[in-house]
């Protein structure tokens, strides 16, 4: 149960700000003014221990401007407005369609080009968007609707900054790094001083399970990363930084509410084109985070000329450098360190780095003996529809859990739809096998879902046999931690895939479907895939009654006409849809379509699709639109 309500808790923090703490990249890029800027010369020893702890935090405050015209309130006008949209299309059961809007309501704000953290009324909109968004996807979640969430992992940067640090060093310690530091090649500076060898010999001791569960991962996503920050141009001993950030776990979530690799703060990752919406967070997206990462620290070197700044302002937020140099004049960390102008975390931050760069770069001198993770070898699939994960997993004849660990950025067990740069990662050599099956196989069945309301006395293990999958899957899928938890009257949402799919879409027997709050005709149509025309025969629904919550509807799947369904199948040759010998296929109306092209396509009439669509002649096709076709053999 912890595992499930951290999952269902994690979703209300999608998109959060984040602000200056550890770890988040915060939003401020205030401009620096024009004083002389004096670069010092890097003293080689600073004393951080001893140091009394600051009487107020000397950072200059946010101060909200007042600006004659308030750019933000048609903001979040437009922002709530769809936010409105999606409440609607909630109640009216068009749960995608809630989705897409709830997610524009956060991009409108997300995209409007104002830096949301200097506007009170703003931040607290889009937090106050972030809270209803989650309310209502947790409902939907405890009624069935949604795939479960990945879970989210402690972020290493958190523990090693509330780690306690040894009073001394070791002498040793000093020897040692000074040998590395002579016999193996860096690109960025990696100067000693105590309070890198602090870190040294805290990672010998008591953060040793740190670094070793880092060095250990490296090895999954280091040829990866390499490559990445080659092509970016910018050095390779960044890797360090995303080592000391999440220890190379891709679902690393920290207090300050940073996700993925390298630690992206919700504002910063969009910026740099990390979607987070209801079916993916790119900040945890292996390789399109580390491209976004390497793009953000080569435009802070490029705007403070110095990688030990660029990085402290990766973690404190560039406007904060940009006021410690303007105070000091000084462009040198270590001099703003000595001054006390930088923010307490962002202190520690550059001494983490260095001292895990030096002992990575010679961990056997150090007393590690770590054999890396092998390297993940993935290709990158490029889809044209929705497809659930366990399809993909049955394809490749690999676990589900293989597959999932391949793509930590999917939030729930199936891919978005429609969305030309999202990346399905596949182990290489795979993506040839995966594409040939996916296009012999019917998009009706690559995502198949139905909906179960739980009966007295009911199991999970017989509701599993009923439709051809198992308990573990629809346990999974549901967010259940124990057979105890299901109750009579529940929705059950049942993953259904492959042959079970077409077996159950054309089963003989009826499903009673106990209606809920918000339920319409119509959207209970579109879930069975039937009409509701059908749905008012099959129970003697008078035209103009409204459904009652809780009352029970007999629907039979597919419309078999030997229930008394209106759906003619009717063809050149043919009007039986009961037959079972008929095909049913799902056609996707494409640009340029007509109801006569599709016709002769499938060898049927335009009164026939029309019939079996409930629509009429005049009805304009939009591009997206599916179609139902029988075909008989």
């Amino acid at each position: 149960m912890e595992q499930q309500k951290g999952a269902l808790i994690s979703a209300a923090v999608l998109l959060i700000l984040g602000g200056s703490a550890l770890s988040c990249k915060p939003k401020t890029r205030t401009a620096v003014a024009q004083p002389p800027v004096t670069q010092a010369p890097r003293p080689p020893e600073v004393q951080i221990a001893s140091l009394p702890e600051p009487a107020s935090n000397p950072l200059v405050k946010k101060t909200e401007p007042k600006p004659s015209f308030d750019p933000t309130e048609e903001v979040i006008r437009k922002s709530e407005a769809r936010f409105r949209e999606g409440e609607k299309n909630l109640k009216a059961g068009f749960l995608e369609k809630a989705k897409r809007d709830f997610d524009a309501a956060l991009e409108i704000v997300l995209r409007s080009g104002i830096e949301v953290s200097r506007f009170e009324k703003l931040e607290s909109h889009y937090e106050s968007l972030i809270d209803r968004i989650f309310h209502h996807e947790l409902t939907a979640l405890k009624e069935g609707d949604g795939f479960t969430e990945e879970r989210y992992e402690s972020a290493p940067i958190d523990e090693i900054a509330s780690g306690q640090l040894p009073s001394t060093f070791d002498p040793n310690s000093r020897r040692l790094a000074e040998e590395s530091l002579q016999q193996i090649p860096h690109d960025i500076p990696l100067p000693l001083n105590d309070a890198v060898l602090r870190y040294v010999d805290y990672f010998q001791g008591r953060g040793r399970k740190t670094m070793e569960a880092g060095m250990q991962r490296a090895g999954r996503y280091r040829s990866m990363i390499s490559r990445v920050l080659a092509e970016e141009g910018v050095p390779q001993d960044l890797i360090y930084l995303c080592q000391a950030e999440s220890g190379f776990r891709p679902l690393a979530y920290s207090r300050a509410k940073c996700k993925g690799l390298w630690q992206f703060a919700s504002f910063r990752g969009a910026e740099y084109g990390l979607k987070q919406n209801w079916w993916v967070d790119e900040r945890s997206d292996p390789e399109k985070s580390t491209r976004a990462a390497a793009r953000h620290l080569r435009d802070l070197y490029q705007q403070f000329g110095d990688w030990l700044l660029a990085m402290a302002a990766y973690n404190t937020g560039p406007g904060n450098i940009e006021r410690a140099i303007e105070r000091t004049g000084y462009a040198d960390y270590w001099e703003l360190l000595k001054r006390r102008t930088l923010h307490p975390e962002t202190q520690n931050y550059i001494p983490i780095i260095i001292a895990m760069a030096i002992i990575s770069k010679d961990p056997l001198k150090y007393g590690f003996e770590v054999e890396p993770d092998p390297s993940l070898e993935t290709e990158a699939v490029t889809l044209e529809t929705a497809v659930e994960l366990r399809t993909v997993a049955q394809i490749l004849e690999i676990p589900l859990q293989e597959i999932k660990e391949l793509n930590p950025h999917i939030r729930r067990l199936v891919t978005p739809r429609r969305d030309p740069d999202f990346n399905l990662y596949v182990p290489s050599g795979s993506k040839d096998k995966l594409l040939a099956s996916l296009g012999d196989m019917p998009e009706e069945i690559q995502v198949t879902r139905r909906t179960h309301r739980i009966e007295e006395g009911e199991t999970l293990h017989e509701i599993a046999r009923k439709y051809g999958t198992t308990a573990e899957a629809i346990a999974q899928v549901n967010g259940i931690s124990s057979p105890r938890t299901i109750q009579p009257g529940d929705a059950l949402s049942i993953p259904v895939t492959g042959e079970a799919a077409v077996n159950e879409i054309e089963s003989d027997g009826p499903v009673r479907y106990a209606v809920r709050r918000g339920d319409t005709l119509s959207g209970i149509a579109r879930e069975f895939d039937v009409s509701v025309v059908q749905i008012r025969k099959w129970n003697k629904l008078r035209t103009g009654r409204g459904l009652r919550v809780g009352q029970v509807l007999t629907i039979y799947p597919g419309g078999d006409a030997r229930a008394g369904g209106t759906r003619t199948i009717a063809s050149k040759s043919s009007s039986n849809s009961g037959s079972r010998g008929t095909q049913r296929i799902v056609h996707r109306v494409k640009k340029g379509d007509t109801l006569y092209a599709i016709a002769s396509d499938y060898k049927t009439s335009v009164d026939s699709i029309v019939t079996w669509n409930n629509i009429s002649k005049k009805d304009t096709l939009r591009v997206g639109d599916r179609l139902t076709i029988y075909l008989n053999p």
